[in-house]
């Protein structure tokens, strides 16, 4: 690179190891330079300073500031050097592991560093002391000749006489792992993160645990500053110690993501912090002032320790040592604008702005955002909403360019996209579209609709009626059933059976119980006549009626028959009149009628979801009255045939239930001994 003419030697070497096939200066003032096998090597700016050195074969792992030898180097072979007036120097070269630390004080000739055994560097003298074996982790220096050292073990308290002598002694019950110390002058307290969590020690040893919401910290990096301490924890952010209280708690966010800091120095107010995910400028309230990254040509995520050295941060990445001006133009944001570069429909590419109407099946819209810049890419982050969905802004990160919305109802959207960059925004950027509404909501469609419902109401309207129409018929038929049933009551064969009977007691001269007769038979017409005109009556009703029919039969069969009505636990209910009369007569006419003997009926009522009738007799049962039915040619039709089915059917319909009877026959020895009708009876419950 020539400074400012083609004379011969005027000109200065750079990427030595790099074969450069073209240069090219973009619309940012970034050189670009071509590489055969390495990639190309962006320079946004050439005055920033480059690396002093790469250090390839033997890469500096710590860094440390020094009024008097310049900025210290440790490196990864155990050398420590120096540099001071553009000149590295080499002060110890016979170490044996990594120099990962090197500490110090502005007022003490010692350095001390830990390359394989703990020792100390006499600025002074220009020899190094052997102090200790063991795992140097950290140390701090509280006057010009005594020091702390933080080990694998536990503290060593030193006491540096002149000379070659060190007093070493341990610092009592803190035999811990030592991960960092600091020291705070003003309170002469001394600041511990151990592997049992975080001390303070006073100045005669004694030790205090310090803790946060009653909980154990292990900080990874403690600072100090006006007289407060700020240590680095991964849990909880960077918390701000005042004696052993947690005072404050500083949330460095970066992307809406808590970072877990390696590394912290408080510098003017500032906190300069070192992560996995980046390096970093906050403010003391941790807001993210600064992003320090690859616009200075190294990689933020290789940082491997930071130092500020004549007020300048000094850097040592996986490329060498490189000096940084927090105040350099590198910082300030640029304004380009955002470009929308695609719009992806239904993950068919849509050419931008040529078509901004899609049909209702065009529901996934995919924006692809640009940012023309290589110097701030690491630092752009878009924010972009979509009016008609979004009701905030959200934001992306520079790699994720591509915002997309998987499924979109109709309507019209605007979607804006504005690119932010080290706080500094660019203008919105718009683009309008709308999405079709369905067939289904098109004014045909919609009247269709209309048209076919009303259609089916009216269908739906003419069915219930109907429905209503044959229940009404289907009640006309039960009052016809019931009048059927008046008649079927007053049975003929019956009527003229109880006159013979009276007739019979009047010839006899059976004043007395011939009008006992005709009363009784008289009061059965009434009460029958009288409830064929109810749909329900009282259940004590129908008893009644029933006792009054069988004693009329009894006084027909004389002492050949007995007949027993149950009914416990039957209360408070209502059930349709004349329907249990009818199986009595049966029982009577077709099965004790043609018995020779005793002749028995039981009637028994059990109360279930509905009354259930059963009716026993002990008659010659159905087989044989079917026998002398047809030996006899009787005309007679009982009232079990089509009148009672008809009338158990129309119940069924009415009550919406099942109701009926059922026949048995039975048996004894072979032989049939009776008939059992079991009735399902529908009931109301008066209360």
């Amino acid at each position: 690179f020539y400074l400012n003419n083609f004379k011969e030697n005027n000109y200065k070497i750079n990427f030595t190891d790099y074969f450069i096939s073209d240069v090219y200066r973009d619309g940012e003032d970034n050189i670009l330079l071509s590489t055969f096998d390495k990639g190309v090597i962006v320079i946004p700016d050439l005055k920033v300073p480059d690396v002093i050195n790469s250090f390839h074969n033997d890469p500096i792992v710590s860094l440390y500031s020094d009024n008097t030898l310049g900025l210290l180097l440790g490196s990864s072979k155990g050398k420590l050097m120096n540099f001071n007036v553009d000149k590295i120097t080499d002060i110890n070269t016979n170490g044996k592991r990594p120099i990962e630390a090197i500490y110090g004080s502005e007022n003490s000739d010692l350095i001390l560093f830990d390359d394989g055994y703990i020792r100390a560097y006499n600025k002074s003298t220009k020899k190094i002391q052997n102090i200790s074996l063991g795992s140097l982790k950290d140390a701090v220096f509280y006057t010009d000749h005594d020091f702390y050292l933080g080990t694998n073990l536990g503290i060593l308290n030193c006491h540096w006489e002149n000379g070659d002598n060190f007093k070493i002694e341990n610092v009592k019950n803190l035999n811990y792992r030592i991960y960092d110390l600091e020291y705070n002058p003003k309170s002469k307290s001394l600041y511990a993160s151990t592997s049992n969590g975080m001390y303070i020690i006073d100045t005669i040893g004694v030790s205090e645990k310090v803790e946060y919401l009653r909980e154990d910290i292990y900080p990874t990096s403690m600072s100090f500053n006006d007289n407060k301490i700020y240590a680095s924890d991964k849990k909880n952010g960077i918390l701000v110690i005042d004696h052993n209280i947690v005072t404050s708690v500083i949330k460095p966010i970066v992307n809406e993501k808590l970072l877990v800091l390696n590394k912290i120095i408080i510098h003017n107010n500032t906190i300069i912090a070192n992560s996995s995910n980046g390096f970093y400028q906050f403010d003391l309230n941790g807001k993210v002032l600064k992003s320090i990254h690859t616009i200075f040509g190294f990689n933020e995520k290789r940082i491997i320790d930071f130092i500020f050295h004549e007020n300048k941060l000094w850097i040592s990445h996986s490329d060498g040592v490189q000096q940084i001006d927090l105040n350099s133009e590198q910082f300030k944001g640029s304004k380009k604008s955002i470009i929308i570069n695609k719009i992806i429909v239904n993950d068919i590419e849509n050419t931008y702005l040529a078509n901004n109407n899609f049909n209702s099946e065009q529901k996934k819209i995919q924006f692809n955002l640009t940012f023309p810049t290589l110097r701030n890419r690491k630092t752009v982050r878009y924010h972009y909403k979509l009016e008609g969905y979004d009701t905030n802004w959200n934001i992306n990160n520079e790699a994720e360019n591509q915002i997309t919305y998987n499924s979109l109802s109709s309507g019209s959207y605007t979607f804006q996209v504005k690119a932010e960059n080290q706080g500094v925004f660019s203008k919105v950027v718009s683009y309008s579209f709308s999405i079709a509404y369905p067939f289904y909501f098109k004014w045909w469609f919609i009247l269709t609709l209309c048209v076919l419902f009303i259609a089916v109401v009216f269908l739906v309207y003419r069915w219930r009626l109907s429905i209503q129409h044959k229940k009404m018929q289907q009640i006309n038929e039960l009052n016809a059933s019931k009048l059927t049933a008046i008649q079927s009551q007053m049975n003929p064969h019956f009527i003229f059976n109880s006159l013979n009977s009276i007739q019979d007691l009047v010839l006899k001269g059976d004043v007395e119980n011939s009008y006992s007769y005709i009363t009784t038979f008289s009061n059965l017409v009434r009460r029958t006549l009288s409830y064929s005109e109810k749909d329900f009556i009282d259940f004590e009703q129908e008893i009644k009626l029933l006792e009054i029919y069988l004693s009329l039969e009894k006084l027909r069969f004389k002492k050949d028959f007995e007949y027993e009505i149950k009914y416990s636990d039957v209360d408070d209910i209502m059930l349709p009149p004349l329907l249990i009369q009818p199986f009595i007569e049966n029982s009577l006419l077709h099965g004790l009628l043609h018995k020779d003997g005793l002749k028995r009926l039981k009637v028994s009522f059990i109360l279930k979801d509905v009354l259930i009738c059963v009716i026993e007799d002990n008659g010659i049962g159905r087989e044989e009255s079917k026998s002398i039915k047809l030996r006899q040619k009787s005309e007679h039709e009982s009232f079990s045939g089509k009148a009672i089915h008809k009338r158990f059917e129309l119940l069924s319909n009415v009550f919406e239930g099942n109701f009926g009877y059922v026949y048995e026959d039975l048996y004894q020895n072979n032989e049939a001994v009776g008939t059992k009708v079991t009735l399902s009876i529908p009931i109301k419950h008066k209360f």
